[in-house]
């Protein structure tokens, strides 16, 4: 029995590291089985170790400053399971778990009894016909008396082939049913953008007083070439009001694909927003020039997420200063896993971690299809995320669009709907 861990981001990203039934360190320490370069900051020297515990494997912080989490949840000691997720510090390095078991059980042939003719020969009489009959009598009569089990079995076999067709069916043919966390994260990961929107704090006399911006997450709707967003990730000063006497503008906006450097960004136009006192919606349009091909978008869910479900989350947790703390120099976004607390018409409570930056980003199922986006989270309580409904995302997809253009005429604030932890 062997374990193995797969780096999905850092710089070891792709690389499979495996070990046998020995206990497993993990940290930025020399002496870690399972070893972590030194500007890895949200990793601790001796971080966590894995144990095997019978047939399971059990993970433990070390009492890490940033600590562990599977599947997003964070845990001191907790049983690891295949394909699971492990972060290493909140917001550190994603690996995924893999449980390698070997059950082969090697059978010894089991030598003829010729113990009869032996003794037959020894005392030189004939050997009884009746001793070399008894295999074959035994063999007939087990063969009967199985009959009904074979039988048995291959009718469950019938039953279980026919619902598994019936079942691929109903989920609609290939990429229609259930994805692990890895499946999910390579299909939907490529589509997932950075946004980064400037603002400028505009006096009576028309002139610039201060200027700011915020970053964010977006994602590719599918068809098309639309990206999805928050709106107030695209208009912050309308939900931070400004000084009396002043008003806000959205100065520039500028998306990143993965994988792409910061030298790389594609401007950005509002196509589409929510009313300013309902949901928290805009929907942004890029041209791309001809060397960036725009990845496959995510398709919108077409059924209502049910609490208890499964949900995945990606997108850019802290912004630029994540890739500055990994030293990266391509955007690449990140994964966390959590399960739906609370649904309702117009908001989907989340008990998973999200960060600033997250905001925007796509909430997926287990088909990798898009069940809403990040919106908020409770500052006192981390644990406890928003997202808008995918249905009334696509609302003011089929809106009417916005034809904003950025850098036009300040405008004061209108009435919105407060964000809960200023992302």
């Amino acid at each position: 029995m062997s374990i193995t861990f797969t780096h999905l981001t850092g710089p070891k990203k792709g690389q499979r590291e495996t070990f046998g039934s020995e206990p497993v360190s993990i940290g930025r320490a020399p002496d870690n089985s399972l070893r972590f370069e030194d500007h890895e900051r949200r990793v601790s020297a001796h971080h966590a170790e894995v144990r095997r515990k019978g047939r399971a494997f059990i993970l433990r912080d070390l009492g890490s400053t940033n600590g562990t989490m599977i599947n997003g949840r964070r845990v001191v000691v907790s049983e690891v399971r295949d394909d699971d997720m492990v972060e290493v510090g909140a917001g550190g390095p994603l690996l995924r778990f893999n449980l390698d078991l070997d059950d082969t059980i090697a059978l010894a042939p089991t030598a003829p009894d010729h113990g009869v003719e032996r003794r037959a020969a020894s005392s030189g009489a004939a050997p009884e016909p009746r001793a070399r009959e008894r295999p074959i009598e035994k063999a007939v009569h087990t063969r009967s008396t199985n009959l009904p089990l074979i039988l048995a079995l291959l009718v469950a076999l019938l039953i279980g082939a026919l619902g598994g067709i019936w079942l691929y069916s109903r989920a609609g043919g290939p990429g229609g049913g259930r994805l692990s966390f890895r499946e999910v994260a390579e299909r939907s990961g490529p589509a997932v953008v950075y946004i980064r929107a400037e603002f400028e704090i505009i006096d009576a006399t028309g002139q610039v007083r201060s200027s700011y911006s915020r970053s964010g997450s977006g994602f590719v709707m599918s068809p098309g070439t639309r990206i999805i967003t928050n709106r107030h990730l695209v208009r912050d000063w309308e939900y931070a009001p400004p000084p009396p006497g002043t008003v806000g503008r959205t100065a520039k906006i500028t998306v990143i694909l993965p994988g792409y450097r910061k030298d790389e960004a594609m401007e950005a136009q509002i196509a589409q927003l929510s009313p300013a006192e309902g949901i928290d919606v805009a929907v942004l349009e890029i041209k791309p020039p001809y060397q960036i091909p725009l990845p496959q978008g995510i398709a919108a869910a077409g059924e209502q997420v049910s609490q208890g479900e499964d949900v995945a989350v990606i997108g850019y947790p802290l912004g630029l200063d994540l890739l500055q703390l990994t030293r990266e120099d391509r955007i690449e976004n990140s994964f966390t896993t959590g399960v739906v607390s609370r649904v309702n018409d117009d908001v989907i409570q989340l008990s998973l971690r999200a960060y600033r930056g997250n905001s925007g980003g796509p909430v997926l199922n287990r088909r990798g299809e898009a069940v809403g986006i990040l919106t908020s989270n409770v500052e006192f309580a981390q644990d406890i995320t928003f997202c808008t409904p995918i249905a009334a995302v696509m609302r003011v997809v089929g809106s009417e669009p916005a034809r904003e253009r950025i850098s036009g005429s300040p405008q004061a604030p209108g009435k919105v709907t407060p964000r809960l932890s200023g992302w």
